[in-house]
C-alpha cells in the first residue's frame, strides 16, 4: 500500500509523504512501520490493545500511533473513522526515524528545530500523553475541518503550493492536537490535579478550536459566563500571562511553524492564524518576534 501522495502533474515528479483515508473499518496496514498514524474515531466504540496495554474507546477520540506501535482492535459498536499516515520527515528533513530514536533533538529547547520536534512528541515520547485521547465534539469538528482541507490539497493539487500547503495543514493539525490536548493543558506531575482550575483547559481548547476567528474578551466572557478579571486570573495562575496575550502566543507560535516549514504566502499564514490584515499581522509579528514574517522565513 502506498501511504503517500504522488503528484499527478505531468512535468513535476513529486511525492508528499502524507496519506488520508476514511472508512468504517480499521485498515489492514494500520501497523505500518514507515509512518506515524493519527486515527480519528468520530463515532462508535472499540476495544484496543496497543503494545499490550488495553483501552476501551468511545468516539470522539484520537489514537496516536508511532512507527513501532502495534495496535489490535475489536469493534464493539459500528465506527466511523479517519486516518492520517505521515512520515516525520514531512515536518523537517532532519526528522528521520534513526535520528529521532537516537534522541538527537531532545536538548534543542528554544531552537526552531525543537519547536517543530514538539509537534511529533506524542508519537516519540510515551510519557508525554496516552496513546488514546478523548476529545470534545467541538474539537472533533475542528480536526475534521483541518483534515478536509489537507485531503482537499492532496487530491486537487490545484496549484504549485499544494505540497507545502498540505504540509501546513498537517502541521496545523499536529499543533492543534498538541496545544489543545497534550502540552499546555497537561497536569504538572508535582501538582495535585484537583488544585488546577478546570476552566483553563476548557478555555484553551476553545481558543485553539477558533484560532482563525475573531476572538475578544467579550466573546470569551459570554461563552464561559465569567467576568474579565476572573478570566485573566485563571490565565495568570496557569500561564503567567493574560488570556489575550496567551491567545497571541498561540497564534504567533503557529505562524512561526508555517513560516519555517512552508512557502505558502504570508497573507495566507496571516489569515489562518486569525489576522485578517496581513500588514497588521506583520506589525504584530515584528513587535513580538523581533523581525518581520518575511525575514523570519528567510532566516
Amino acid at each position: 500500500m502506498k501511504l503517500y501522495t504522488e503528484c499527478f502533474w505531468d512535468d513535476w515528479d513529486r511525492i508528499v509523504d502524507i496519506y488520508c483515508e476514511k472508512g468504517e473499518q480499521i485498515p489492514d496496514y494500520i501497523n505500518d512501520d514507515t509512518t506515524y498514524k493519527i486515527f480519528v474515531l468520530e463515532k462508535g466504540s472499540m476495544g484496543l490493545d496497543i503494545n499490550g496495554k488495553s483501552y476501551t474507546v468511545k468516539g470522539p477520540a484520537l489514537i496516536l500511533l508511532s512507527d513501532t506501535d502495534v495496535l489490535k482492535a475489536k469493534i464493539m459498536e459500528a465506527i466511523k473513522a479517519q486516518f492520517i499516515f505521515f512520515n516525520p520527515e514531512t515536518i523537517r528533513d532532519e526528522f528521520t526515524f534513526d535520528r529521532i530514536k537516537a534522541h538527537e533533538f531532545d536538548d534543542r529547547i528554544g531552537t526552531i528545530i525543537y519547536q517543530d520536534y514538539v509537534l511529533i512528541l506524542p508519537f516519540v515520547d510515551e510519557t508525554v500523553c496516552e496513546k488514546v485521547i478523548s476529545i470534545s465534539l467541538n474539537g472533533l469538528e475542528r480536526i475534521k475541518n483541518i483534515i478536509k482541507s489537507l485531503d482537499g490539497q492532496l487530491k486537487s493539487q490545484s496549484d504549485g503550493f499544494w505540497p507545502c500547503r498540505s504540509r501546513s495543514f498537517l502541521m496545523e493539525l499536529l499543533y492543534f492536537i498538541n496545544y489543545t490536548y497534550v502540552i499546555f493543558t497537561a497536569p504538572d506531575e508535582n501538582e495535585e490535579s484537583s488544585t488546577r482550575d478546570i476552566g483553563f483547559s476548557e478555555i484553551v481548547e476553545y481558543l485553539n478550536e477558533h484560532i482563525a476567528e475573531s476572538i475578544n474578551l467579550d466573546r470569551l466572557t459570554k461563552r464561559f459566563l465569567i467576568n474579565r478579571n476572573k478570566l485573566n486570573e485563571i490565565f495568570m495562575k496557569e500561564s503567567s500571562m493574560t488570556c489575550m496575550n496567551y491567545l497571541l502566543k498561540l497564534r504567533l507560535d503557529l505562524a512561526k511553524v508555517m513560516l519555517t516549514n512552508t512557502e505558502i504566502p504570508i497573507g495566507e499564514v496571516s489569515n489562518r492564524v486569525g489576522f485578517e490584515d496581513p500588514n497588521y499581522f506583520a506589525k504584530v509579528f515584528k513587535k513580538h518576534i523581533g523581525m518581520s514574517p518575511k525575514s523570519y522565513r528567510k532566516n
